[in-house]
């Protein structure tokens, strides 16, 4: 046995991992679990090990109160949680196993009714309250669990506990429980029923739990979104207001103190949280006294222009800010504002700021949040500012402004008083200054970055008068509770009695099993002893069902009569008459199967002459009485006794079904699926045997070895289906163009390779080659897209390439690459030079894995002109590789390798990132051009393509509408709805979409209109010859004449001479980029200023 500490120490690790495993059905904070398996196994763990588990008991507990205290955010678990929680666990194991042993008399197995009914409605349902009741109210207590909930965390947690220990108890003592003679042979039959039912329970209250935190989710954002805007609108129409009392005091010029009273005070009463409303003229420094005057002769003899010094006291101003004073000269409501009246705001630096901003422009002006001159709490508030303009005369001249204080708790509690009653928790940020955000409304804690995420949670910004606000809402304690479904309860409650039944019908069962099984043992070993006496009459009936089951037939002593069974006459469809003769056996079979059988027939006995047992197997074709052929295995078998007599028998079987499916193996195993031509292994094989042929007769063979040009094309933009119907035709026509004894197989993907044996001649190869070269005169025609068969082919000889399969192969592919190389569609033969060609390619692919993570990548960036205002109007990001030993790469080179191996992925993302975050720099620094990015076809047909360049913008910054995405003509050949709806993602998100390459791929023109492309980019290879080339200068104009038509912009890529930008301008295209206007410049280049120098 292992040692307690052992014991122990796997105990608490099996009760942490159930417990983790049972978590995901719990309601936060992780405490109300409706299914514990846990409690389960500490019950079954100290019944049958006793009390010393007990330490592993808690320790398992701990272990989840820190999983649950790491998943509901909590900063620190509470030393109560850790050690009353665990302590509560420990000793509901203890009670649990003291009333087992009380009212059932632990040890027992459980198998009789009135055990079984004390276990499961006594034991586990009154053990299973201590830790419920303990750890409940004591989790409330430490405000962890909600107290509005205590009646509904403590059922769950009960009903959970109950439900675990009543499914697993019972398997934790069939592996471990006494006596282990009565829960040994229970294992499988107790065990996996209870098993299943529980992780079907598991299952169905998993799917429960995750429907109500679905509903939960929906119906937080719809309840705080109502509420953010319910806050917006307020905050809005504040600000209106003070708008309205500005234009009140603009248009009448002069305005007195009773209709200022007059046209505010109905405010405060519909809308509360507003403590008021002023307005402050402005009041030059000389003009003070007589301004003062006049105030204190309307009936404020004590009137003076104060200011709010450091402190917060008030003291009469000693100095104008600028030249001017901006009193307070009227305040309502005055009672509670009287301490502000004849205050000059510009004492306050929290004012200041706002003020002259809306002296400055006439908008409304917010200031920080800061403890109001007149607040007598602790309550946080905001002063809005709104200059005040008068025209006069033909100018238009600031004559003071108008203000109103806004008590943020009260204007929030007042604006939104369903929050509470909803459960939302409400948090009002003012985030001016992000580094820095500044608490407006609420409790503070709200202002930690994790106060949304650690429930349901929501952030809406607001725009408040010149201010950045931000409106937090969250789910209060208890909120999933309100929004549960009744399934869920109902599930817990069927789930407990449905648990309980199964568990009682199983230990019931399982017990009466295993008391009938004693019986059977006890009377089977009586019988033994019996049957030990009937051997030698046993021994023929014995020798009878080893051949049970099949036809069978034996032949008589004179060596002609046939014994069948009636399976036997079925299966070779024998004649109804008996006697049989063993000819009728033998003509039951087709003629060419006949001679097979006598000679098997004939072997058996003529062994017995000199063995003792002899034994003979063959397939026959027979013909079934309904005129269909089976194949029949017949077995003969011969004996001899030990007087000499010889005894032959046999059996027949259908075995049609069994060969059929061995030819099918056979078959899968050695052939292609898609195309039916032979695959590597069978190829392989079979290229062993010739090369063996082939040295033994000193004669020559070659290796072919096929790999179709362009066909990633046709999948990636026609689709894989597309694709693989044309490789079936493309076999069908490579087998039709070789000779009857090549061989020709499918190595996977688009290649192929053939062995051409009993060759005449070096040239013979070439010659086959060319004539599989030659199929491109015939294109594939699929669902109305011609196809061109275009293939590179590589030839090793047989000797002199190589001496083996493997070895003919390698340099057949070598040379193979060699072909695509020299421009595909073309032939190679193998030459020693293309191992270091070879080499060279590996290297290659290796130096690029490390490329990224070494920081050997950079971008230029060429720009693009319009050449109509002379200015450069975006730039197109390029990649470059600088390697420390292979120099400057060129992208035609690396390119192609890294979409081969898929790092252009990684790549592209880094080419993105580094784009966007230049782009910023240059928005930054005054420029509006625009950044294009190329993105490669494997890159864009990604399933997260969109949600990978929605992280890489809110990473950097980057504004949308100055970004444009490149993606090659291949990549949109075939506009799936997948396809379109990924590109309309991308340009929902403001990104503009560029057709690259245009008129170099596959698709029709017509596809053209159904995708959301903003400007097709011209391939250079339709501009180099401009305006000479006759056939270029057609595909250019009818592109522009069709891209005018479609509204669509036209960029001409590789503009390099004067004669070539003047023919695309006179055609209409105003957007160009080449070496004529700029190469591409290093990132250090690029300035905001647009314009260029005029070309030509």
């Amino acid at each position: 046995m292992l040692p307690l500490i052992v014991q122990n120490l796997l105990l608490a690790l099996g009760y942490g991992a159930l417990g983790w495993a049972a978590l995901s059905l719990s309601l936060p904070p992780g405490y109300s679990l409706p299914f514990f398996p846990a409690a389960g196994l500490a019950l079954g763990a100290v019944l049958a090990r006793g009390s010393q588990l007990l330490p592993g008991v808690a320790l398992g507990s701990v272990i989840v109160q820190l999983i649950v205290g790491q998943d509901a955010g909590f900063e620190s678990l509470s030393p109560a949680a850790l050690t009353v929680v665990p302590a509560a666990v420990a000793l509901q194991a203890a009670c649990g196993a003291a009333l087992m042993r009380r009212f059932v008399g632990y040890p027992s197995p459980l198998d009789s009714p009135r055990d079984i009914v004390r276990f499961l409605g006594l034991v586990a349902p009154l053990g299973c309250l201590v830790a419920a009741s303990i750890s409940v109210p004591t989790l409330a207590a430490l405000g962890i669990l909600s107290t509005e909930n205590l009646p509904i965390h403590w059922a769950i947690w009960w009903a959970g506990d109950t439900i675990g220990v009543t499914t697993t108890a019972p398997i934790v003592l069939a592996f471990i429980g006494w006596p282990r003679e009565d829960w040994r042979p229970r294992v499988l039959t107790l065990v996996v029923p209870l098993g299943i039912a529980s992780v079907l329970l598991f299952t169905t209250l998993w799917h429960l739990r995750t429907s109500d935190a679905i509903r939960s989710e929906t119906e937080f954002a719809r309840v705080a979104a109502s509420l953010a805007h319910q806050l917006e609108s307020r905050l809005e129409t504040q600000v209106e207001m003070l708008r309205s009392a500005q234009r009140l005091v603009a248009v009448s010029g002069t305005i007195n103190r009773g209709e200022w009273h007059d046209y505010v005070v109905p405010w405060f009463e519909r809308h509360p949280g507003t403590l008021n409303f002023t307005w402050n003229p402005i009041v030059p420094a000389d003009g003070r006294d007589a301004f003062v005057a006049s105030v204190r002769a309307e009936g404020f003899p004590g009137f003076d222009i104060v200011d709010r010094a450091g402190d917060g006291r008030v003291v009469v101003a000693d100095r104008p800010r600028k030249g001017i004073y901006l009193p307070i000269t009227y305040v309502e409501p005055f009672a509670g504002n009287a301490k502000v009246f004849g205050l000059d705001p510009l004492s306050v630096e929290r004012s200041a700021t706002a003020i002259w901003a809306t002296l400055a422009d006439g908008q409304p002006r917010a200031t920080a949040p800061f403890r109001l001159t007149q607040e007598t709490g602790e309550q946080k508030g905001v002063v809005v500012y709104q200059g005040v303009r008068k025209a006069i005369g033909d100018r238009v001249e600031t004559i003071g402004m108008v203000s109103t204080a806004l008590r943020v708790d009260d204007l929030v509690g007042a604006a939104l008083p369903e929050a509470t009653s909803e459960g939302i928790e409400v948090c009002l940020l003012d985030i001016s200054q992000p580094a820095q955000a500044m608490l407006l409304s609420s409790d503070p804690a709200c202002l930690e970055r994790d106060w949304t995420t650690r429930r349901i949670g929501m952030q809406v910004p607001l725009a408040v008068a010149g201010r950045a606000w931000e409106v937090r809402l969250r789910t209060a304690p208890g909120f999933e509770f309100t929004t549960a479904s009744a399934a869920s309860w109902i599930t817990i409650l069927a789930g407990l009695a449905a648990i309980t039944l199964l568990g009682a019908f199983l230990l019931l069962t399982t017990g009466r099993t295993r008391r009938i099984q004693e019986l059977v043992d006890l009377r089977t070993g009586e019988l033994a002893a019996a049957s030990r006496r009937l051997l030698e009459q046993q021994g023929a009936l014995a020798e009878a069902q080893r051949i049970a089951g099949l036809g069978s037939w034996q032949l008589a002593s004179d060596g002609k009569t046939l014994n069948c069974s009636d399976e036997c006459r079925r299966v070779l469809s024998l004649p109804d008459r008996d006697p049989l003769r063993l000819d009728d056996m033998i003509a039951g079979v087709l003629p060419e199967n006949q001679p097979a059988l006598t000679q098997a027939i004939d072997k058996a006995l003529a062994a017995l002459s000199h063995l003792p047992h002899s034994r003979q197997s063959l397939d026959c074709t027979v013909r079934d009485r309904h005129g269909n052929l089976r194949v029949v295995n017949v077995l003969v078998d011969g004996s001899r006794s030990l007087d000499g007599g010889r005894t032959l028998r046999g059996t027949v079987q259908d075995v049609t079904a069994a060969r059929d499916t061995e030819a099918r193996i056979q078959r899968l195993a050695d052939f292609d699926g898609l195309t039916g031509l032979p695959n590597r292994n069978f190829w392989t094989s079979r290229a062993r045997i010739a090369i063996a042929s082939a040295r033994r007769h000193g004669e020559m063979l070659a290796v072919l070895f096929i790999d179709l040009d362009n066909f990633k094309n046709v999948n990636d933009s026609l689709g894989h289906q597309t694709g693989d119907r044309m490789l079936a035709v493309v076999a069908e026509r490579l087998a039709s163009a070789l000779r009857e004894e090549d061989l020709l197989a499918r190595l996977g993907g688009d290649e192929f390779v053939a062995l051409l044996p009993n060759l005449e001649g070096p040239d013979d190869a070439a010659a086959v080659a060319s004539k599989l070269l030659a199929l491109r005169e015939h294109p594939i025609v699929i669902d109305d897209h011609s196809l061109p068969l275009s293939m590179s082919i590589g030839i090793a000889r047989f000797p002199d390439d190589g001496a083996d399969v493997d070895t003919l192969l390698r340099n057949a592919d070598m040379a193979m690459y060699g072909a695509k190389g020299a421009g595909r569609n073309a032939l190679q033969h193998f030459v020693p030079e293309m191992n270091a060609r070879a080499f060279e390619r590996l290297q290659l692919d290796n130096a690029l894995r490390h490329a990224l993570q070494q920081d050997q990548f950079f971008l230029v960036y060429q720009p693009q002109v319009d050449v109509d205002r002379n200015r450069v109007v975006g730039y197109e990001a390029l990649l470059r590789w600088r390697h420390p030993e292979l120099g400057l790469v060129s992208p035609e080179r690396f390119i192609p390798a890294a979409e081969v191996s898929g790092l252009i992925v990684p790549i592209g993302d880094w080419v993105m990132a580094t784009a966007f975050r230049r782009q910023v720099e240059l928005r930054e620094a005054g420029s509006t051009c625009t950044m294009a990015v190329n993105i490669s076809a494997i890159q864009f047909r990604r399933d997260d393509f969109v949600h990978r360049v929605e992280q890489v913008m809110a990473a950097t910054g980057v504004t949308p509408a100055e970004v444009e995405f490149e993606i090659t003509e291949s990549a949109l050949m075939d506009p799936t709805p997948e396809l379109l709806q990924r590109l309309d993602r991308l340009r929902a998100l403001g990104i503009r979409l560029a057709l690259d390459d245009f008129g170099t791929g596959y698709s029709s023109l017509s596809y053209l209109k159904r995708l959301p492309i903003q400007s097709l980019k011209i391939d250079r290879s339709f501009v180099s010859d401009l305006p000479g080339d006759a056939e270029d200068a057609a595909i250019a104009s009818a592109t522009l004449s069709m891209a005018s038509d479609l509204g669509v912009e036209v960029v001409a890529e590789g503009v390099e001479t004067v004669a070539q930008r003047d023919f695309l301008h006179q055609r209409g295209c105003r957007l160009m980029q080449g070496y004529l206007f700029s190469r591409p410049l290093p990132s250090d280049a690029l300035t905001p200023d647009a314009r260029i120098a005029a070309a030509g």
